[in-house]
């Protein structure tokens, strides 16, 4: 078996050019930055949880659903989704995850009363437990070596830098 000392984050059939550092530094802000927004997102909402009982008259059960939905959602769809982006292109997952996050947060922000907020956040948990297991395999397909760890290094740091 031999073996190249060049890396190319192609999966086999694919005719896409190996790509240099600079634009692997910019692949890796680029899933960082989603990751950082969707797994902040299950615990910021803490912060609000007095305001949205003040302006949407939230009963305490709804407002443990605002936490609980989000968090529920994304736990239920990781593993499913990690094998999803195997089978049908990480790329397109973590697009879509993103898309469908994005689309979940602008429902939570015009939410007009809990039942939508606990549905936009129930969408936007799901969106996060789309884009999450791409982020970890696209680390995978484009770094390799010392790269490949200090990316997780920065995988691990990032997202959970925020207080729970």
């Amino acid at each position: 078996m031999s073996t190249s000392s060049a890396y190319s984050p192609r999966s086999p059939g694919d005719d896409s050019p190996a790509l240099d550092p600079a634009e692997r530094r910019r692949i890796l802000w680029v899933l960082l930055v989603p990751l950082f927004m969707s797994l902040i997102s299950v615990s910021i909402v803490n912060v609000a949880l007095s305001s949205i009982q003040q302006e949407l008259g939230a009963s305490s059960s709804a407002l443990q659903w605002v936490l609980t939905g989000y968090a529920l959602a994304f736990g239920v769809l990781l593993v499913a989704s990690g094998r999803a982006g195997d089978v049908f292109g990480r790329r397109k997952l973590f697009i879509a995850g993103i898309a469908v996050f994005a689309g979940a947060s602008l429902l939570c922000g015009l939410a007009p009363n809990t039942t939508v907020l606990n549905i936009g956040r129930v969408i936007q948990g799901l969106g996060s437990g789309m884009l999450n297991p791409q982020t970890v395999g696209m680390i995978q397909e484009y770094f390799q070596g010392r790269e490949r760890a200090k990316a997780f290094g920065l995988f691990g740091w990032a997202p959970r830098s925020a207080p729970p």
